[in-house]
């Protein structure tokens, strides 16, 4: 049994913080949930207008307002994603992301995530390419947490049936 998780960032640096968590579940369940910065440690402070006006469409107002503290994302995470044996994701981001994440937090997750194409060539001798070919012929991702776990939820499904 597996699920997937993508991350919405305020960025695409090392400065970047995730400001969106995503998941989906084998039972076809999904949630995602906005994660507020000023809640963070030491307040995360990069801020990507592109990535906001072009790409995920989250301001950091929405997130002052909506978002959730990061102890309570981790919380939420860890009871969730923590019954399963593996948790996919589809970039090397979005560990680092899940890093960040659960390093301002002060806590640790309770599943592991791995990367769906080193997992794809490794236990199942499927190359990246293949894997993302896949994404492309589902349409576009939207670049919103919960739609692009299910998208990579799917693509993962057609790959290994």
């Amino acid at each position: 049994m597996w699920a997937t998780l993508d991350f919405e960032a305020s960025g695409l640096s090392g400065q970047s913080y995730p400001i969106e968590v995503g998941y989906s579940l084998p039972d076809g369940s999904a949630n995602s949930l906005l994660i507020n910065p000023l809640t963070a440690g030491d307040p995360w402070q990069h801020w990507d207008e592109y990535a906001e006006l072009e790409i995920h469409q989250i301001s950091r107002q929405k997130l002052h307002n909506e978002g959730l503290q990061v102890v309570d994302v981790c919380h939420h995470l860890n009871a969730v994603l923590g019954k399963y044996e593996r948790v996919f994701c589809d970039s090397q981001w979005d560990l680092f992301w899940l890093g960040r994440l659960y390093h301002a937090a002060h806590m640790r997750p309770s599943f592991t995530l791995t990367e769906v194409g080193l997992w794809l060539l490794e236990e199942n001798g499927i190359d990246r390419a293949h894997f993302q070919q896949i994404m492309a012929e589902l349409g576009p991702v939207q670049h919103r947490a919960e739609s692009d776990a299910k998208q990579i939820r799917l693509a993962i499904t057609q790959l290994t049936e």
